[in-house]
Order: C-alpha cells, then sequence, then structure tokens
C-alpha cells in the first residue's frame, strides 16, 4: 500500500519565525476524544485565523498535544479512538499545514492518523497513497488560503510549504 511514515520526533530544516519563541500547545483532552468533541477543538482553533496578525503569529507554532494516555503504553497513532478524533481533525480544520509545527511531530501525527491504511504497531503507520496525497494537498490548499487572505509574501509560502513537506518526510 505504499509509504510508511514514521511518528518519531526528526530534524526538519523548517525555522521558526523571527520573533516568536514560544509554540502554542494545542491539548486535546482523552475526555474530546473519547466523547468525539470535535467542536470544542475547532472552537479553540478559530482565533488564531480571525485576524492577520494572529494567523501570523502562530503560523507554524501550535504544537498538537493529546493528553490523558499517559498510561497507555501504545504509540498515539497506534490508539484507534485517537486516530479516528485525528483524522476528523484533519479533515475538518482546513488550515492545520499553515498553524501546526513542523518542528515536532504535530504533522506527522495529524497526517498519519488521516492517511494511515495500515498501523502495525510500535507507531508504524503504512499510508494509503491516494489518502496521502489528499490530506497534504487539503493542507496547502487551506494553507494558500490564508497565504491569500492575508497578503503574506509568497516566498514565504513556498519556505513553509518547504518545511511541511520535509516534516512528512515527502521531499
Amino acid at each position: 500500500m505504499g509509504h510508511i511514515m514514521e511518528n518519531s520526533m526528526g530534524t526538519a530544516s523548517y525555522r521558526p519565525q523571527r520573533g516568536v519563541t514560544d509554540i502554542a500547545i494545542l491539548s486535546i483532552s482523552r475526555r474530546e476524544v473519547e466523547e468525539n468533541d470535535l467542536q470544542s477543538v475547532l472552537g479553540r482553533l478559530k482565533v488564531f485565523s480571525v485576524t492577520r496578525e494572529d494567523a501570523a503569529l502562530y503560523r507554524g507554532q501550535i504544537s498538537l498535544h493529546v493528553d490523558g494516555y499517559e498510561d497507555d503504553a501504545r504509540e498515539l497513532v497506534d490508539i484507534p479512538q485517537v486516530r479516528a478524533f485525528l483524522g476528523r481533525l484533519a479533515n475538518e480544520w482546513r488550515y492545520w499545514a499553515f498553524f501546526l509545527c513542523h518542528l515536532d511531530s504535530s504533522v506527522t501525527l495529524l497526517v498519519s492518523c488521516a492517511a494511515g491504511a495500515e498501523f502495525p504497531g510500535g507507531g508504524a503507520v503504512v499510508a494509503d497513497p491516494v489518502r496521502l496525497s489528499i490530506v497534504v494537498q487539503q493542507g496547502l490548499d487551506g494553507m494558500n488560503e490564508l497565504w491569500d487572505r492575508f497578503g503574506f509574501p509568497e516566498c514565504e509560502n513556498e519556505a513553509h510549504t518547504q518545511g511541511l513537506l520535509e516534516a512528512l518526510g515527502l521531499e
């Protein structure tokens, strides 16, 4: 079925924006996962794309964390409820590629959950290549929508896109 994505923290050439030293943490609780409360998470994310200033400040700065599974020995991607929840998040939050951090496992976790076809354990994911292409394209479309809406420089869009693709091991 295709391409294996790893859910380990890797090194990418993407660098955070100048002047931004803190990562914003998007904490998703076990309760939200188990109750399938995606609207709560989406509601918290809306504020980042309201103004040009907020979008610029948080571009590539949101780190995804799923809390409440610390006592579970499995990797998050190996937990079916987490996979389903994050797959829905990738589908319904159009701007994930714009906001999620490229320097940690945020992007790979989200995309692995959304595009995975097989989950053999230990955090390994065999991606469905068709689904992977669709998920990444949806992320790029959402990212480009914000780029156009707020008039950010095209050269920064190219660098951000390159960082995203590198974080996913696609470049």
